[in-house]
């Protein structure tokens, strides 16, 4: 991942759900020019949050359960709606719910939240792949080793 749009996972409920906080800051490149004097967070890097919080979901859990990781590529976006924009200084709840899951594809129910109050929702399908070498194995399991530290699981 070249660029990523959660800053941690929170909790992990074993094949129910998970959630992670996106922090947004002014500093954010982005902000540069969406929009001057008015920066709007742009719901397409919400939509990818919340895509990469899902996928990172199900790669976790397909790692330890079968002890290596699959990348899970979107494919499917369904009534992705945003409810009300983002901006700096404002922390997005993202979450994701398991709908289906089975050993080729996953779909998870996303949501994300701003003090209590949705911002965005939709649906998410995903494929899930071998990764094409091992280097791509190696850094997701850096990065999940990183985002991963204070995450609470659970298996109820």
């Amino acid at each position: 991942m070249r660029f990523h749009l959660f800053d941690r996972i929170e909790e992990i409920c074993r094949w129910k759900y998970i959630t992670g906080i996106k922090c947004i800051s002014l500093s954010d490149d982005v902000f540069n020019e969406h929009f001057p004097g008015y920066p709007i967070f742009p719901g397409s890097l919400i939509l990818e949050g919340l895509a990469q919080i899902s996928g990172s979901f199900f790669e976790i859990i397909m790692q330890q359960e079968e002890n290596r990781i699959k990348r899970a590529v979107l494919t499917v976006v369904r009534e992705f709606k945003i409810k009300k924009p983002a901006g700096p200084g404002d922390s997005l709840l993202y979450r994701a719910e398991i709908i289906t899951r089975n050993n080729d594809y996953g779909v998870t129910g996303v949501s994300a939240m701003i003090n209590n109050e949705l911002c965005a929702k939709g649906e998410l399908m995903f494929n899930f792949i071998d990764p094409p070498n091992e280097k791509i194995g190696q850094s997701r399991e850096e990065l999940y080793a990183i985002v991963t530290r204070q995450t609470q699981y659970s298996d109820y």
